[in-house]
C-alpha cells in the first residue's frame, strides 16, 4: 500500500517510512498516555485496576468483575501488554481490512486522520477497557470471519454479550435483521430506525418494567457537572414510550451531527464535534454510494447496528467517542474508499 500525494504516488520506501512514523507515534501514546492525558479519561481503568489487585473486595457491576476476572486470569498487565496487544490487534485490522477490500493506496489528507483517529484509540483501548476486550473478542474476528463464515463470528459477540455488555445481545440481533431486510435500501432504513426504537422501548417499559430512560439516569447518576456537559439532553418530556422513543431518535441525530456538542464552545468538545463528524461523513458518504453492493454490507450492518443501539444505552459524548473507538477502522475504510483517485491507482 502507497500514499498518495497529489495523485502521485509516493514512493513505496517513502510510504513505509510514513507509515512507521505513524505506528510510532500511536505506540508512544499506547505506552505513555496516562503521563500525557487528564486522570478522568481513565476512572473506568484505574477501577479496574483496583478490581484486579483486590479481588476479595470486589463490589462491581458483574460486567466490570467479568472484565477485571479476564485480565487477572490471563495475565495481562496495563503498563506493558495491554498496549502491546492493542497495537497489534488494531494494526491487524486495518491492515487485514484494506486487503480484504483492496485498498492500494491512501492520500496524505486521510493518513493525517487514520493516524489522528488512531492515537485517539490508543488512549482507550491500550489499557484496561471493556473497549479492548470488545476489539479482541469482537472486531478482530469480524475481519477475519467476515467473508466466509460469519455465522461463527456471532458467537464471539454472544460470548461478549452475555460476559461483558448485555446489550449486545441486542447488536448482534439488529445486525442480522439489518443485514438480511434493510441494509441495502437506504428509505426501508429511515423508515425502520423508529420502530426499532418503539419496539425496543416497549420490550423494556411492558416486559422488563425498568424504561430505557431510566438506565440512562443510572448511568449518569455520578457524573460531575464537567463531566456531565457531554451527555445528551432529554428534548421531549414524558416518560411514556412515544416520548421516549422520540427522544432516542432526537439522540440519533444529534450523536450524528453534534450540534449541542460544538455549541458548549469548549476547544476539546469542537475537537469532539470534528472526530464525530468526520467519523460519519465519510461513513455515510459511503453507505449512499455503495449501498447497492453485497460486498459491503456487512461492514454497514455492524456499523449501523452498533450506532442504533450506543444511542439507546450510551447518549454522551465522550463515551460515544470512546466506545466507538473499536469501529474506526471501519471508517478508515470509507475514507479510503471515498477517494476520488482510488481508480487510478
Amino acid at each position: 500500500m502507497n500514499l498518495i500525494y497529489k495523485k502521485m504516488k509516493v514512493r513505496r520506501n517513502d510510504s513505509i517510512v510514513f507509515f512507521a512514523i505513524g505506528i510510532t507515534f500511536c505506540a508512544i501514546i499506547a505506552f505513555f498516555k496516562e503521563s500525557i492525558f487528564p486522570e478522568k479519561y481513565f476512572f473506568d481503568s484505574l477501577t479496574l485496576q483496583y478490581a484486579i489487585e483486590h479481588p476479595v473486595r470486589e463490589r462491581l457491576d458483574p460486567s466490570f468483575s467479568n472484565t477485571a476476572k479476564f485480565y487477572r486470569i490471563f495475565h495481562i498487565d496495563k503498563y506493558v501488554v495491554a498496549p502491546l496487544l492493542a497495537l497489534i490487534a488494531y494494526f491487524f485490522v486495518i491492515f487485514k481490512l484494506f486487503k480484504n477490500y483492496s485498498i492500494k493506496g491512501i492520500s496524505f489528507f486521510a493518513y493525517i486522520l487514520i493516524i489522528m483517529y488512531s492515537a485517539i484509540a490508543m488512549v482507550y483501548l491500550a489499557t484496561f477497557s471493556k473497549d479492548l476486550l470488545l476489539f479482541l473478542i469482537i472486531v478482530v474476528p469480524f475481519v477475519y470471519f467476515e467473508k466466509r463464515f460469519l455465522i461463527f463470528w456471532s458467537f464471539f459477540v454472544i460470548v461478549y454479550a452475555y460476559f461483558f455488555r448485555n446489550y449486545w445481545f441486542i447488536t448482534i440481533a439488529l445486525f442480522w435483521f439489518m443485514k438480511l431486510f434493510i441494509i441495502n435500501k437506504p428509505k426501508r432504513l429511515i423508515f425502520f430506525i423508529p420502530l426499532f426504537y418503539l419496539a425496543v422501548n416497549f420490550v423494556y417499559n411492558y416486559v422488563f418494567g425498568v424504561p430505557i430512560s431510566m438506565i440512562r439516569e443510572i448511568a449518569n447518576i455520578d457524573r460531575d457537572l464537567d463531566s456531565g456537559q457531554t451527555v445528551i439532553k432529554t428534548f421531549i418530556q414524558g416518560d411514556n414510550v412515544l416520548a421516549i422513543t422520540l427522544n432516542n431518535i432526537v439522540t440519533l441525530l444529534f450523536l450524528v451531527i453534534p450540534i449541542p456538542l460544538l455549541l458548549l464552545g469548549r476547544p476539546f468538545y469542537v475537537i469532539l464535534t470534528f472526530i464525530i463528524t468526520i467519523f460519519f461523513y465519510n461513513f455515510l458518504k459511503f453507505y449512499f454510494k455503495e449501498h447497492k453492493l453485497k460486498e459491503y454490507e456487512n461492514v454497514f450492518s455492524f456499523v449501523i447496528s452498533f450506532m442504533i443501539v450506543q444511542s439507546l444505552f450510551e447518549p454522551d459524548y465522550g463515551s460515544f467517542v470512546r466506545h466507538l473507538s473499536p469501529l474506526y477502522p471501519f471508517i478508515f475504510l470509507c475514507i479510503a474508499k471515498n477517494t476520488k483517485w482510488k481508480q487510478n491507482i
